[in-house]
């Protein structure tokens, strides 16, 4: 065998030629800079280097191969130290820096092992990367990593007096990239004003990444300004992204997703659904935070639209919590709780909600394992807020209290820029303006804003406007000139069957939702406006027996007479229909508010729990 590499090698030269190019094939049969030249030289190299134990196991291996059994790659841990089978060079006499620290760090820091992750870190920047000096010379970049580690964990005092200590060595080193990313580190853990608009922002400088710039959209959100200075920071993002040579997928995919949040925020769902398809389509299991959050975006709109079960199957997806650290993992669980708490909610399922969802109810994140002192944006009072108290006081009746928190919203919104909590603004102001006798105010604030509400982007909303719609109408016949004088059969029955549409749509909208007292009220709604009907054309018919009554008359009074009657025998049908599905659906609502947690309910509660075992290597 060695008598072969001797005669192989004799193929290829030596050396190049005085002027450095390669000798021609002419003196030798391959040139040495060829693909098959280099391949013969590193196999000769390779032959060289093995120790005489290394070259009779090479032996054996051949011969083994040629007579077809077994051969090779059977080598024990311990054959690869101390030269048994290579001989050591000087290179091998040099403690060269490994990388298993660093992955046992990030793996320690995936399941929330913070001491482990600390010790690892600290093993791996004590290495010898260079060979001019025992020191590591990065002792800033431990310092960094640590101080997102602390950040990580919400930290962030720790977190702060890492990052400070890492700027100052950065600056020491001359290390400028290091000491920016300490600088934008440091502007996160800063207290953020409560007023809109008063925070300065961070100025784009070379080299900023553009993940801290689109940090800075979401301090904004946080902190009540308004989706314009959001997009600005989006575009700022996007510049800093293409004029970096550096610029990362994950930098991509995130700006996507963020752009898929304010395209929501602002109530144009098509265009978010078009960015979270984009993150979903070319991410995968496990790559970065942007696909779990579009995948969580998605899965609260559809539990919001009514659709429990496919939430629960986006959630639930494998691919979904794949790969997810124990930070995800407390978000991913939370949405899977919210998912069965919000639809337990709609159902008023209260012996559900109090005896299996509140104790089995997961925590956002894990638990602080570290003394510091939290430093969180002060939220302001939004319109989020301002609705959802505007509703409990709608509901106890308390109209003029409510009328402020509404007024709050309404202006946040138009001020934010956030459509969708502005037209449930405007549709609470439409009911308060109708408690208040103004009902033609009322119908007019919400067909200013109909078309967007019909497109159903949110079906809760938009049944909820129907009604609303459908009472002012109702209402607006009886307030018009004086409220003392009653109208006519015709303007009543014109006004029930101009609402019937409206009060329909908000039937469909409520049973999709699942929301069974709301829909009891619709149908009880629809019963009576049917009956009215019904009642108003008779009173038509009986007018006209004693106006239309002549020769010249008769005839034709006779045929509208009995398209008339038709009308009331239909109204009849339909009010008795209405009185039988409110019968049917009250069953159905007490039914299902006195039902308990089902096996499947009780199988995704433990699947969260055997996910989250997974992820601690807990045996469940």
């Amino acid at each position: 065998m060695s008598q072969f590499f001797a005669d192989v090698i004799a193929f290829v030269p030596e050396r190049d030629d005085e002027a450095g190019r390669s000798l021609t094939a002419g003196n030798y049969a391959v040139e040495r800079r060829s693909y098959f030249g280099l391949f013969i030289r590193r196999c000769y190299l390779s032959f060289f280097k093995l120790s005489w134990r290394g070259s009779i196991k090479l032996l054996a291996d051949y011969k083994n191969w040629v007579e077809g059994t077994d051969a090779g790659y059977n080598l024990r841990p311990t054959d690869r130290e101390g030269g048994l089978l290579l001989v050591p060079t000087l290179s091998d006499e040099q403690n060269q820096a490994q990388i298993d620290p660093y992955e046992r760090y990030e793996k320690a820091t995936r399941v929330g092992d913070v001491h482990s992750a600390i010790e690892n870190l600290r093993r791996f920047f004590d290495q010898q990367f260079s060979a001019q000096t025992e020191e590591s010379g990065l002792t800033q970049h431990a310092l960094l990593n640590l101080a997102r580690l602390h950040y990580s964990l919400g930290e962030f005092q720790a977190a702060g007096s890492a990052a400070e200590e890492a700027l100052k060595l950065a600056r020491n080193a001359n290390d400028a990239l290091t000491a920016l990313h300490c600088n934008n580190l440091l502007k996160r853990l800063i207290p953020a004003s409560s007023s809109p608009g008063s925070n300065v922002s961070m100025t784009v400088k070379p080299n900023t990444p553009p993940l801290e710039v689109l940090y800075e959209v979401q301090k904004g959100i946080s902190t009540g300004d308004s989706l314009r200075f959001a997009f600005r920071k989006l575009y700022q993002s996007i510049g800093c992204g293409d004029a970096s040579y550096a610029d990362s997928n994950e930098a991509k995919w995130a700006r996507h997703a963020v752009q898929a949040t304010l395209w929501s925020f602002a109530g144009v769902e098509s265009l978010a659904q078009t960015h979270e398809n984009i993150v979903i389509t070319f991410t995968e299991a496990g790559d970065d935070d942007s696909r779990l959050n579009v995948l969580r975006a998605k899965a609260r709109r559809m539990a919001r639209q009514g659709n429990c079960g496919g939430a629960l199957m986006v959630l639930l997806d494998p691919e979904t919590w794949r790969g997810l650290t124990l930070r995800q993992y407390g978000f991913w669980a939370s949405d899977v709780w919210k998912a069965l708490f919000e639809t337990a909610k709609r159902r008023r399922q209260e012996s559900l909600i109090s005896e299996v969802l509140i104790p089995r109810k997961p925590s956002n994140g894990p638990y602080a394992q570290a003394f510091g002192q939290r430093i969180d944006y002060r939220h302001r009072h939004n319109e989020s807020v301002g609705t959802k108290i505007a509703r409990r006081l709608l509901d106890d009746k308390e109209y003029t209290q409510a009328m402020t928190h509404i007024l709050d919203a309404l202006w946040n919104s138009e001020y934010r820029g956030t459509w969708t909590y502005h037209r449930l603004a405007v549709a609470q102001l439409a009911e308060v303006s109708m408690e208040f006798g103004m009902a033609g105010r009322g119908r007019r604030i919400i067909e200013g804003c109909l078309p967007q509400i019909l497109n159903g982007d949110d079906i809760e909303i938009r049944g909820y406007t129907c009604f609303t719609l459908a009472r002012c109408i109702m209402a607006e016949c009886w307030s018009q000139d004086d409220p003392k004088e009653k109208p006519s059969p015709a303007q009543q029955v014109t006004a029930l069957e101009e609402a019937i549409p409206f009060l329909q749509v908000a039937e469909t909208d409520f049973n999709q939702v699942g929301v069974y007292t709301e829909r009891l009220n619709v149908i009880y709604t629809l019963s009576v406006v049917y009956h009215n009907i019904a009642l108003g054309i008779q009173a038509v018919i009986s007018s006209g027996d004693e106006t239309m009554a002549t020769p010249d008359r008769s005839g034709e009074w006779d045929v509208e007479r009995l398209a008339l009657e038709a009308r009331v025998t239909h109204m009849m049908t339909e009010r008795d229909r209405m009185a039988e599905m409110y019968m049917e659906v009250d069953k159905m609502r007490k039914e299902v508010s006195s039902m308990g947690a089902d096996e499947e309910l009780r199988a995704v509660l433990d699947a969260v729990v055997k996910v989250g075992a997974a992820i601690n290597r807990v045996p469940p």
